[in-house]
């Protein structure tokens, strides 16, 4: 909290008046917890869902997916660097294994029809009354943020199988509901893993690759967690942009989940996030889903500005090269 102090003094002969203003509080990101009610193979569902609001009025809703194994707790640390930018954020937290398809990733039941559900949830959330409108409802209560309402603008956000799963999400969204599908601004994938069966990852890429629809992807070093880059190389085949995104030069899996991994997350790795890597996640991230919303491109972030290329000089990432 920065305090202001104003001192006005008055001369009337030897007469003097001091005013000392009171503080200012300043707002920082707020966290709060809620759920969100959809279905699933035929049956209801509550998703436990955390939401992060900004200082001020948010820019854009940011949907964060986590991926297989993991929690939205795992990437707290980059939903807050999110808020901090002016979004409000929230990220579900979705099973990793489900008989009936309700999961993050496709394992043992397919989970498309669930990832066309969900996006469907984030485009009738400008509507009063949604499952998305009602979920934020309850969580600026619980944070006493009543001041923020949902934003027109979007951003899907996805780590691993996440990555997936909000690709699936977009391409449903732009088939079944054009005009929510417009509030999406862009896509970012942290590392997108896509499912071992099926070909849902590659025929959402293909789709949205030809529709234009911005994607910016921050991959790692092939691994067996992201199997071995696979996702990354559909988008590579199938983008029709200019640029793509980045790799990171010392990356692994889980640098998306920063200081809010666990000992599961480093010993899937046997390592542990570099803090390097996390502010390189943070600022690129942050700075690619503020010009997908705005429209712009503030070329520090892409190549031929300073702090891109300094990344480059440094040997912190290489350009994902587009085929």
């Amino acid at each position: 909290m920065i305090a202001v102090l104003a001192t006005i003094v008055v001369f009337f002969g030897l007469a003097s008046a001091t005013v000392v203003a009171a503080p200012v509080p300043q707002q920082g990101v707020a966290m709060s917890t809620s759920h969100i009610t959809t279905e699933c193979a035929g049956k209801p569902v509550r998703v436990a869902a955390r939401w992060y609001f900004p200082p001020g009025r948010p820019t854009a809703l940011v949907w964060l997916q986590h991926g297989f194994s993991r929690t939205a707790a795992n990437l707290d640390a980059l939903a807050r660097s999110y808020a901090t930018a002016g979004f409000l954020v929230v990220g579900p937290t979705l099973d990793s294994v489900n008989l009936g398809g309700c999961a993050v990733a496709y394992n043992i039941a397919d989970n498309a029809a669930f990832a066309r559900t969900v996006g469907g949830v984030f485009g009738s959330g400008a509507q009063t009354g949604s499952p998305l409108a009602s979920s934020l409802r309850r969580a600026r209560e619980a944070a006493h943020r009543p001041d923020v309402a949902m934003p027109y603008r979007m951003v899907f956000a996805g780590h691993s199988a996440g990555g997936e799963f909000v690709l699936v999400a977009a391409d449903a969204l732009r088939r079944s509901d054009p005009a929510a599908y417009r509030r999406l601004s862009g896509l970012v994938l942290f590392d997108p893993v896509n499912s071992f069966f099926g070909t849902h990852f590659t025929s959402a890429a293909a789709s949205l690759g030809v529709d234009g629809l911005p994607i910016r992807v921050i991959a790692s070093q092939p691994s067996i967690s992201n199997s071995f880059e696979s996702g990354v190389a559909v988008l590579q085949r199938t983008t029709r942009q200019d640029f793509l995104g980045v790799r990171l030069v010392t990356g692994i899996h889980i640098d998306a989940e920063g200081t809010s991994t666990d000992l599961i997350g480093e010993l899937s790795e046997l390592a542990a996030p570099r803090p390097r890597n996390g502010r390189v996640i943070h600022a690129l991230a942050t700075g690619w889903s503020s010009d997908m919303v705005a429209g712009t491109v503030t070329p520090t972030y892409y190549p031929g500005g300073r702090y891109y290329d300094l990344l480059l000089a440094t040997r912190t990432v290489t350009t994902l090269p587009v085929r």
